[in-house]
């Protein structure tokens, strides 16, 4: 299968590179016979060159060692359940996501096309058959909007999931580390010398995270001596005004962590002064700017995490519910921010957190990888 002329050939790069075209070969498909510092050195030289992986070759390749024939299939599926067929780009973190996964499927030579299931009807069957008779055979599920079921044909298709929405089937997915996330809110309070630190977290939204926001924020506050159930404020659909003010006039909480970004105004406008009177940290900061502490979650990462599963499964030649699924584990960054204050008074607590998350700024922009 040829590749498209604007594309170096192995031996271009060997002669640019001054090894052989096998070198170029395995170094190009990670082959942990080429030192890794001498497989970076030639891939770079080929991405300078205008290299790209080939999924059609590649998979080709794949079937054939595998003894199977081979598939013309590069288009993978971004598909989305919401009520309207944009609703997802409403949310910071799925869009994220999805720039990360397109940047991904690009640079291993994919593409990504959104596929909304109002469109089939809300007919998973319907959905399935469309994707599979377009030739799609990969398929990355964005976050449901409610934790739920896609009874697609999955045995068509290589498939994997972000977040932890999908309950069933139980397919290959990339998420953020929410455990360490909270549990690096409560250390790095704990450590400006706060010890009423309360988690304003609404159950719904937790449940989206497979409860794993609460989880941490227990284990850590307990580790710490801090714990104190009326620091915990959880209703069961959201995080409203009016009972946010009452539960802090209640409970009295020095530090706050949440999700709901007008937390830090309500706090103002019942006269507190925060970051002096109550900190705040974000569990889902939607910037890096610095005006509100907490933490990033990398979805862009996150993204492109699920489609090297994805494209790891179409070049072994994989497809349906795994049976071992799993979980590729993403750390987010630590922002430093306005509403926390910047006086730390205990330096052990900090580097406790920087071990539990190691993530501090900016998060590098997702790295690609070549396949094999």
């Amino acid at each position: 299968m040829r590749r498209h002329s604007n594309t170096p050939s192995l031996g271009r790069i060997a002669e640019q590179a001054g090894v052989s075209r096998a070198a170029v070969s395995m170094a190009l498909r990670n082959h942990p016979r080429i030192p890794a510092s001498t497989r970076e050195r030639i891939q770079g030289i080929a991405k300078e060159m205008g290299w790209k992986p080939n999924p059609l070759l590649a998979e080709a390749m794949s079937a054939i060692r595998a003894g199977q024939p081979p598939t013309d299939r590069v288009t993978l599926a971004w598909i989305t359940t919401g009520p309207q067929r944009d609703e997802w780009k409403s949310s910071y973190f799925d869009v994220r996501c999805h720039a990360g996964a397109v940047e991904r499927a690009e640079n291993a030579g994919y593409r990504l096309e959104t596929f909304w299931l109002g469109d089939a009807n809300n007919n998973p069957d319907r959905l399935g058959d469309i994707l599979y008779n377009r030739g799609i055979n990969g398929v990355l599920v964005a976050p449901l909007r409610e934790p739920g079921t896609l009874p697609l044909q999955w045995e068509r298709f290589a498939a994997a999931t972000v977040a932890h929405t999908l309950i069933s089937p139980r397919l290959h997915s990339a998420n953020d580390n929410h455990v360490a996330g909270i549990r690096v809110c409560v250390a790095r309070m704990h450590a400006r010398n706060r010890r009423r630190i309360g988690l304003a977290l609404a159950a719904k939204l937790d449940h989206r995270v497979a409860d794993l926001w609460s989880a941490g924020y227990l284990l850590e506050t307990f580790e710490e001596g801090l714990s104190d159930p009326k620091l915990l404020h959880r209703p069961e659909d959201e995080v409203d005004e009016a009972n946010f003010i009452r539960w802090v006039k209640k409970a009295k909480p020095d530090a706050i962590i949440g999700t709901q970004r007008k937390i830090p105004m309500w706090l103002e406008k019942a006269g507190y002064e925060v970051p002096k009177d109550i900190a705040f940290a974000g569990l889902d900061l939607n910037s890096t700017d610095g005006k509100v502490a907490g933490i990033f979650q990398d979805a862009r990462a996150i993204g492109a995490g699920a489609i090297d599963m994805i494209a790891g499964q179409l070049l072994r030649h994989e497809r349906g519910i795994p049976d071992k699924p799993k979980t590729s584990i993403i750390d987010g960054h630590w922002i430093e921010g306005a509403t926390m204050p910047k006086k730390i008074h205990d330096q052990d607590l900090i580097e406790r957190a920087e071990r539990l998350l190691n993530n501090t700024g900016d998060p590098e922009p997702a790295r690609p990888v070549v396949y094999d």
